[in-house]
């Protein structure tokens, strides 16, 4: 995956967990750690085990697009909460 897409997947995923979970502070830069990592230990779990590699990256594909989706929401939400000025 490309480094600039991973980043903004890993921010619309930490926007979704700070949104449904209430996570504010160092807690939202922990999820982010924890996303990271994860992220970035699936090729190297899937080298290891090379019978699961095809499932692990299907699997991954598609809790990383559902969470990213979800995370674009939220994130989209807060900015127009705070950073657009409401109209009419």
């Amino acid at each position: 995956m490309d480094d600039i897409l991973t980043v903004a997947i890993i921010i619309a995923i930490t926007a979704f967990f700070k949104k449904q979970l209430g996570l504010s502070g160092w807690r939202v830069i922990l999820a982010a750690f924890i996303v990271s990592l994860i992220l970035g230990m699936i090729p190297i779990i899937g080298a290891t085990f090379p019978v699961i590699a095809p499932w692990l990256a299907a699997l991954t594909k598609v809790i990383v697009l559902f969470l990213g989706a979800a995370g674009t929401v939220d994130f989209i939400g807060v900015l127009r909460e705070t950073k657009i000025p409401p109209s009419g």
